[in-house]
């Protein structure tokens, strides 16, 4: 769970910059940002998929104690 944190993360940072045009570079003029936007909100929305399991998890952990 912890893992696909970190993957998550990295992904909506390698969005971010692709978004920001601090990587990669126009094909055949058309802008990079729409494609890097895209990716940060998929690694946003699987951050939250993640985040969401292990609260859940941690919390049904808790009230079999």
């Amino acid at each position: 769970m912890i893992l696909g944190l970190l993957i998550s993360a990295a992904v909506a940072a390698f969005g971010l910059m692709v978004a920001l045009g601090l990587i990669g570079h126009p094909i055949d003029a058309q802008l990079v940002s729409p494609y890097g936007w895209s990716i940060l909100l998929i690694g946003l929305a699987l951050m939250v998929f993640f985040a969401y399991n292990l609260y859940r998890r941690a919390r049904r952990r808790r009230r079999s104690v």
